[in-house]
């Protein structure tokens, strides 16, 4: 039965029930309400009834929350909602009686009026109308019960403990939401004061330090993880290194050896740190270091009650596995003295299990191998069991006795050392003089403080030890080989201000290091500025504030401070706390912050800022001067484990020395041993004579002698249990390997060894706060230093440290002194209030002027806001701050500064921005005029140019055709005056007879083409009729070259063809007589020639002859090519006329042979944007060998011509070319079969001539276009644009000596390409294409069951708890989470499948059917599809200039016609299929290119990722820097990605042909950079011009990258190619070589065929194919390539798996 029908049946039945009601108002009133609610009672009821029984006024307003679960969240109910329901959903248990502590009830809380909602929605305090007490506990209260603990007083930041975690917090999301955001101008939060930390150390290049103060419970110490968190986030989010991981892992390591359980807080921190973090200048980490302040050494042995010691006690017994406790000799907590207490409740024994689990991980990730990890855990055991030892006095002796047995047994084996040297450890005392050694017996108590120090100083050298190989494991080596300039962020976390019940030495300590604190805030916030306003000179009013300085010096003074007496008093042997007491008394009862007890109790008081405090001063000088004894010291060095030595070690310098000197003395003596074994083992092996017996006594013989000579002790204190023991935890730093996915396996060696450079570096770092070990030395002249000399050094230090940085301040406020969850406890918040000066801090925050500027620097930093001519003086300052109108009260002048409010510092920058802006749009509109105007004189002065050129050519035209007329004339009147004078003989002239003219022209043409004569060119005359034969001067006459044009119609005819000619660029006619000489004299050599002349001359005499004459035309194609071509060879007095070049190409049968195959076929036509040349006609034989036989020999064979010329093509080969290419497979085939021709072409020629170098290299470099385009999944591509293609790189490659080969190579790869079309036509419809991984979009976006709805999740190591974005449950520290690297989504690994939202940044149009109104302007996502990946726009604009526009110099250098691209984009805006690109100039083209990038809304690479992007371009290492930027590539959205990996392949192809079109990669970065990699920021113009150097180099790592892999992968594909063809040809060769001819004198076999070899070799040539395929399709890919360190999975590794791998190794050598 559902809720609802329970409901009506209690309102049916008239059934009631009582509900307790607990009041949350301001007001005095009882605990709880009982209240009779029926089902029909409302929540207006119930509140009513509920204000009547408390007697509330009823004048405000009250509302009804539920709580669900203890600490739950509070759910308000509605006015008209029925109670009883809701308790009706309760556990059975609850619903008749629900008191507050099984976590169901309802609150009845107050509500404030409007006006006071409108004081509730303050985040920062300086806002509030007034400035009280009441006025910000008020604030901080209201806040806090709506979870907002965060309250802000301008750049200070108040946090109040919720005693809860408050996961929504602190999850990735709001790292990324507070980053790169000005403070104040989101939701107060912890993240905001990290990321301003942060970009104040960026932009003013000065170390910052974070001080977190509060008293003890306040939340300090979580809130300083919050702040590693995020600022380790914020130094290179998604890119995370050794450095990162190690100061992630650091503090969950530092918290489990250094926190523990108090009375007041459940993970109170027992001792003081402060975190640096150094920063390169860029903001990329590089190291850190912690500085440990005063660990609590006496919670080790002894506590207050309700409090517990160190939290790794309890994992490590609660949480170890059988081996382990069986290992380590293991018990129960109450098995310990340590451990035991009278009010002990423990954990459930589940959560001690998984904190251990979370600090094993967390010391693999700091690097503790596992064989370290058992020495710490076997060593803590070993303290516990050291608590139960036990001494007894027998009544016979005065010897003490040690006991029980076993637990003595026990400590001896955990710490390797030897009983009897324990107990003597234990129970005697050992002095050590110059003439002797004197030994004396403790007494029982002495024997008992003996015991608990031994284990205090084991336990403190541990903690030293860990936080001395954690810093080493963070440190970066460059910091101490190269002098690179870094800046810090420094988080101190000191203990909280403590007022126990019993205060001893300790808590002097940490309270002293509070006041430190607290004066140097006083000082900071009050006392520097308020000194600074009055040097200027402006009015103020002093705030007035608690100064407690005197209660530092009181306390650290010289020579009478607390300190320095307590030292003086722990110099003299006679001293005791009683005597110390009385000293200070006596010197300190007229202070005013020391107040001496009555001399009953041995107390004395200190009034400190936070309250009195009464110490008690027993064991004082016993905790000043404790230090490890040289008793423990003397015991740890006789230890079998070298752990212990480094614990013990009083010089680790010195310690590292002798190591390497013993492991280098025992490596000398092993290879010695084995030197010897071999000597042995190979003299045995010679001495053939001795058998086997005497060879074996013989090698038993010299193993005893070998394991003799190795007997010798070279560890000097003789305690080394195995040679490389020492080196155990040098090695600490090894990083945990996995197999690359090629199958080879890392390099074991770490990368961050110690060295003694490294280890005094450290040393010098931490040395101050080490625990001081005393030695037996007769000599020794130095005291240790007690424990005040060096808390009091490390504390100067830290002064000097965060006086040179800038400081941000967070004040931890204590909710409540019972720990309770969500609990305000007024009283208490209102002390911490007073005793804090909050209010005094609120009130100089909110009077003061945070923005301080000299007069120098505000006219520097404004300048553009000042008019010409003005000087940094406060006049012109004044005067503009009164033309901005800035309130007076916000701002002030002094003598020397101008002092401003934020708000008006922001209003002055936004202003320049734009002002800034302004002159950058006239630098613009300036430069366009100038240019524009410079590209006008230019071309005024081209056509002035082109202008007279035209005229001296019109005036020599016109001077020719006067002398044509002079001599037309001339001719005529001479033929009339011979027909004058011959009367009627010139009516006999026989027609076939020669004029004077004729035999002029015939004498002439004789002298031209004689071999000795320069051959001179003539004027050009006019065209000549092509039907007149010019073959053979000897021939018939015709009628004279002057007679054809007395027919008029053929003047015109041959006038137009003549103008086409002219227009086609032909300097010459051929139909004149000069040219038809010269075409007779090229036919002479040509059949001189014969076969000794090289197919490009063929080519050229054939397709440079004449064709004007239809009858020689005919006559040609009926001679036999055997008549034209065995002819004889040119003498030598005739070559030695030619080119050089001409004389050494020879014409072999293999190149008339791939000629003819290709020419057979009917020529095409050149491309209209070729350049075109005369008619040609190539005429080839075929391969006959018999036409070879003779070179001499004139005997015609049959060998058809073939001829390729413009007059002879068919509109059969248009229409191949219309065809298109849609499948991606044609393009394969296409690939394969120029591939074969080029082979066989390779195979038959050796020697290639210029036609044949040309052909071969445009048609490989062609195959590399083909194969870029393989990656396209629906490829339409026409031949006719593949021709274009082909064209261009043929004109590329021609030089200008070989331009006249251009027009033979194209139509030759015309000929091979209509030949593969023709024969693809053949195969009919193609077949359905398998679905390869070629075809298949490798990109990560892909469906798969981690990247759900295109999240782009990855594994997340938690470092501090976070919720679970679904499911709302907890994610411990060290758990493993997926996270959206887009939206910052985080989950569960088991709620992947609960997601039912996209990923908000990475969302992409799935339906290809809706298509975007517009293609410009937009998102890229909407542009996008699964079926489109790239915008369509996009991808024909790039097509177009692949195909077009690779070789046109500067082709995205230069810009094109404005016009032209207003039209193309109106064009491609709406109908983009309709647009005709050949219509308009390539740079229109790619001018529409730039500016589709530049109009995105968010550009290619994202707004979002814009700093990471300049962060991983600043990294040093190059190979780092390229893996952070492909990795931040990797976190584009899907449509970003795919389309940025289109643009840069496309690039990398323009690149690519740098030779022709002069863009390198930098100078394409350069245009492109600002286009796909803008700044966020466009209200500051000064960031975005200060970042263009980054965004280029980005830009810049990209394409060259990308270049370098294509050209790897074009190698290996031609590497591929070539296996390829041995393949093929191996398989030709076993196929013709099946049977073997058989001699005719010896009978040999059949061979029989290898079927398995054949078929091997068919399967290697298929797989060749299908990897070449791969690789061709991988040519654009953007994804990182896999590198052999994986920093993410190296992190989460088990380091068992390296030691395994180490012990394999060892086998495998032995």
């Amino acid at each position: 039965m559902s809720s609802t029908d329970r409901a009506w049946s209690f309102e049916q039945d008239g059934e009631a029930r009582v509900v307790q009601i607990y009041p949350r108002v301001s007001q005095d009133t009882a605990a709880y309400c009982p209240l009779q609610v029926s089902g029909r009672d409302t929540a207006r009821v119930v509140i009513h009834n509920a204000v009547v029984t408390l007697g509330l006024d009823s004048s405000h307003t009250y509302g009804l929350l539920e709580v669900r679960e203890s600490g739950g969240e509070e759910t308000p109910l509605d006015v008209g909602e029925c109670p009883l329901e809701r308790v009706l959903l309760w556990p059975p248990a609850v619903q008749k009686w629900h008191p507050q502590i099984q976590g169901y009830y309802f609150i009845l809380q107050q509500q404030a009026n409007k006006a006071e909602e409108r004081k509730e929605e303050y985040d920062d305090l300086c806002n509030l109308p007034s400035v009280t007490e009441q006025s910000v506990l008020e604030a901080l209260r209201q806040r806090f019960y709506k979870h907002k603990i965060y309250t802000y007083a301008s750049n200070i930041l108040f946090a109040v403990n919720p005693n809860k975690f408050l996961p929504v917090y602190y999850n990735p999301k709001y790292v990324k939401m507070y980053e790169n955001q000005p403070l104040g101008k989101l939701s107060p939060h912890i993240f905001a004061i990290a990321d301003a930390a942060f970009r104040a150390m960026l932009n003013r290049h000065a170390n910052q330090c974070i001080v977190i103060s509060g008293e003890s419970s306040s939340g300090k110490t979580e809130s300083s993880s919050y702040l590693i968190h995020c600022l380790t986030a914020l130094s290179q989010k998604k890119y995370s290194s050794r450095v990162e991981r190690t100061i992630l892992g650091a503090g969950p390591v530092l918290e489990a050896f250094g926190n523990a359980r108090s009375a007041d807080n459940n993970n109170s921190s027992r001792f003081g740190k402060f975190i640096q973090l150094n920063y390169l200048e860029s903001g990329v980490i590089r190291g850190a270091v912690i500085e440990k302040y005063l660990l609590e050494k006496s919670r080790l042995v002894s506590r207050d009650k309700n409090e517990r010691n160190y939290h790794v006690f309890y994992y490590l017994l609660m949480g170890a596995s059988r081996d382990e406790q069986k290992e380590f000799h293991l018990l129960k907590p109450q098995d310990y003295l340590y451990l035991k207490q009278e009010d002990l409740h423990l954990d459930l024994e589940k959560k001690c299990g998984n904190e251990f689990k979370r600090l094993h991980q967390a010391m693999e990730m700091v690097g503790f191998l596992s064989s370290t990890k058992k020495h710490i855990f076997s060593l803590l055991s070993a303290i516990l069991h050291l608590g139960n030892v036990t001494y007894t006095l027998p009544e016979d002796s005065q010897v003490l006795e040690v006991g029980p047995a076993e637990v003595v047994s026990t400590l001896s084996d955990l710490l390797k050392v030897k009983e009897e040297q324990l107990v003597i450890a234990l129970t005697k005392r050992r002095v050590v003089t110059v003439n002797a050694t004197v030994v004396s017996q403790y007494t029982l108590q002495e024997a008992m403080s003996m015991r608990d120090s031994m284990a205090k100083s084991l336990y403190s050298a541990l903690f030293d030890w860990i936080v001395f190989h954690i810093n080493h494991a963070m440190v970066n080596r460059r910091d101490m080989e190269d002098s690179v300039s870094c800046l810090s962020i420094g988080v101190l976390d000191m203990s909280g201000f403590e007022d126990l019940n019993t205060n001893s030495f300790e808590q002097l300590c940490i309270n002293h290091t509070n006041e430190v604190l607290q004066c140097y805030i006083n000082r900071r916030v009050f006392t520097l500025e308020q000194e600074d306003y009055v040097s200027e000179g402006i009015a103020w009013e002093n705030i007035e504030f608690t100064d407690h300085s005197g209660c530092v010096e009181l306390i650290s003074a010289e020579p009478l401070g607390l300190f320095h007496l307590l030292d003086d008093a722990s110099n003299l042997p006679q001293a005791t706390d009683e005597t110390l007491l009385d000293r200070l008394n006596q010197q300190h009862r007229r202070n005013p912050f020391f107040l001496p007890s009555p001399k009953i109790e041995s107390t004395f008081v200190i009034k400190h800022f936070a309250g009195r405090v009464k110490y008690h001063i027993k064991d004082f000088l016993k905790k000043n001067s404790e230090h490890m004894r040289p008793e423990v010291t003397s015991l740890l060095r006789t230890s079998k484990l070298s752990f212990l030595h480094h614990l013990a070690a009083s010089s680790p310098e010195a310690l590292f020395r002798w190591g390497v000197l013993r492991a280098t003395i025992r490596i000398l003596a092993m290879f010695k041993h084995l030197g010897r074994q071999r000597a042995e083992l190979m003299a045995a092996r010679q001495s053939s004579r001795k058998s086997l017996k005497e060879m074996k006594q013989r090698s038993s013989q010299v193993d005893r002698l070998s394991s003799n000579s190795t007997t010798l002790d070279f560890s000097f204190d003789r305690s080394d249990e195995h040679p490389l023991d020492v080196f155990e935890d040098i090695f600490a730093n090894y990083e945990k390997t996995t197999k690359s996915k090629t199958g080879r396996q890392k390099q074991l060696i770490p990368k961050n060894l110690m060295n003694l450079h490294s280890l005094q570096h450290i040393v010098g770092l931490t040395a101050h706060s080490r625990t001081s070990k005393s030695i037996f030395h007769p000599h020794r002249t130095t005291k240790l230093p007690t424990v005040c000399a060096q808390f009091q050094a490390s504390l100067g230090k830290l002064k000097q440290t965060i006086e040179k940085a800038e400081p941000f301040f967070i004040f931890c406020i204590r909710s409540n002194a019972e720990k309770k969850e969500l609990h305000f406890d007024e009283a208490l918040v209102q002390k911490q209030i007073k005793y804090m000066g909050i209010l005094q801090i609120v009130q100089m925050q909110k009077s003061g002027y945070s923005a301080k500027y000299t007069f120098k620097e505000f006219f520097e930093k404004f300048r553009n806001l000042f008019p010409r001519g003005a000087a940094a003086n406060p006049e012109q300052i004044t005067e503009l701050f009164e033309r901005m109108q800035l309130e007076k009260s916000s701002y002030q002048i002094g003598k020397n500064k101008v002092l401003l409010k934020q708000k008006d510092r922001r209003q002055l920058q936004d202003a320049h921005n734009k002002e800034v802006i302004r002159h950058i749009i006239i630098l613009q509109r300036w430069f366009r005029a100038c240019l524009m105007k410079l590209h006008y004189i230019e071309r005024k002065d081209a056509s002035m140019i082109i202008q007279r050129c035209w005229r001296e050519f019109y005036e020599k035209r016109n001077r020719a055709a006067t002398v044509i007329q002079t001599a037309w004339r001339t001719s005529t009147k001479r033929s009339e005056q011979q027909q004058e004078t011959t009367g009627k003989d010139r009516l006999q002239v026989r027609p076939g007879r020669e004029s004077l003219a004729k035999r002029e022209l015939k004498r002439q043409s004789k002298v031209e083409v004689s071999p000795n004569r320069v051959q001179l060119n003539r004027p050009l005359s006019l065209p000549l009729d092509t039907s007149i034969g010019s073959g053979d001067p000897d021939s018939p006459s015709k009628p004279s070259s002057l007679q054809r044009y007395k027919d008029m119609g053929g003047i015109k005819e041959k006038a137009v063809k003549w103008k086409e000619r002219q227009s086609e660029g032909d300097p010459t006619d051929d139909s004149s007589p000069e040219i038809r000489q010269r075409t007779e004299n090229k036919k002479y050599e040509y059949v001189n020639k014969g076969k000794s002349m090289s197919v490009d001359e063929l080519s050229r005499i054939s397709s440079s002859g004449s064709e004007s004459s239809h009858s020689n035309k005919e006559q040609l194609q009926s001679e036999h090519d055997g008549a034209r071509f065995s002819l004889p060879a040119r003498t030598s007095n005739e070559d030695s006329g030619q080119h050089e070049s001409n004389q050494s190409q020879l014409t072999s049968p293999e190149r008339v042979w791939f000629l003819s195959k290709f020419l057979r076929r009917r020529p095409a036509k050149t491309p209209p944007s070729s350049d075109s040349h005369p008619d040609r006609t190539v005429s080839l034989s075929s391969n006959n060998p018999a036409s070879y036989s003779s070179s001499n020999s004139r005997r015609p064979t049959h060998n058809p011509s073939i001829r390729i010329s413009r007059a002879t093509r068919a509109q059969q080969w248009d229409v191949s070319l219309d065809r298109e290419i849609n499948d991606s497979r044609e393009l394969r085939n296409l690939d394969e079969f120029l591939g074969n021709q080029v082979n066989e072409l390779r195979t038959k020629l050796k020697i290639l001539s210029p036609t044949e170098r040309i052909f071969l290299t445009a048609t490989m470099q062609f195959r590399d276009t083909i194969k870029g385009m393989y990656s396209v999944q629906k490829p339409k591509i026409a031949y006719k644009d593949l021709m274009k293609g082909y064209h261009n790189k043929v004109n590329s490659l021609a030089g200008p000596k070989e331009k006249s080969e251009v027009s033979l190579v194209v139509n030759l790869f015309q000929s091979v390409l209509d030949g593969f079309v023709r024969g693809e036509k053949k195969r009919g419809e193609p077949e359905q294409t398998k679905a390869t991984k070629s075809t298949k979009k490798r990109r990560k976006q892909d469906k798969c069951p981690d990247s759900p709805l295109d999240h782009r999740f990855s594994t997340y190591l938690v470092n501090i708890m976070q919720s679970c974005d679904l499911c709302g449950s907890y994610i411990w520290a060290m758990e493993k989470a997926y996270m959206c690297s887009a939206c910052k989504l985080i989950c569960h690994k088991k709620c992947l499948g609960k997601i039912i939202t996209d990923c908000s940044t990475r969302r992409a149009r799935q339906n290809d059917s809706l298509p975007g109104s517009l293609h410009f302007g937009v998102e890229v996502c909407v542009l996008t599809s699964a079926a489109n990946p790239v915008p369509k726009v996009v991808e024909q604009l790039l097509m177009h200039v692949e195909i077009n526009g690779l070789y046109t110099e500067g082709i995205y250098r230069k810009s094109g016609s404005a016009c032209r691209a207003r039209e193309l984009h109106q064009i491609l805006q709406a109908y983009p299929e309709s647009a005709h690109l050949d219509n308009y100039p390539i740079h229109t083209i790619t001018g529409l290119v730039k500016r589709w990038l530049r109009e995105l809304p968010d550009p290619l690479m994202t707004f979002s990722l814009y700093s990471d992007f300049l962060h991983a371009v600043e990294m040093t290492e190059r190979c780092e820097r390229i893996r952070a930027v492909y990795q931040k590539v990797d976190e584009l959205p899907p449509a970003n990605y795919s389309t940025l990996e289109r643009l840069i392949f496309h690039l990398v192809r323009v690149a690519k042909e740098e030779e022709h079109n002069k863009m390198s990669p930098s100078s394409l970065a350069i245009v492109f950079a600002p286009c796909i990699l803008r700044s966020p920021d466009s209200d500051d113009p000064f960031l975005g011009m200060r970042d263009v150097s980054k965004t280029t180099r980005c830009v810049e790592i990209l394409i060259s990258e990308q270049l370098r892999r294509y050209n790897e992968k074009m190698q290996n594909i031609l590497a591929l190619e070539y296996a390829e063809a041995l393949a093929v040809n191996q398989l030709k060769l076993k196929r013709q070589n099946t049977v073997v001819e058989q001699p005719s004198e010896q009978e040999v076999p059949e061979r029989v065929p290898d079927e398995t070899d054949e078929r091997t070799l068919m399967e290697r040539i298929k797989s060749i194919k299908q990897e070449k395929v791969d690789l061709a399709c991988r040519l654009p890919d953007l994804e990182q390539e896999h590198s052999d360190d994986n920093m993410d999975s190296s992190s989460s590794m088990s380091t068992d798996s390296l030691e395994d791998r180490l012990d394999s190794l060892d086998s495998e050598g032995q």
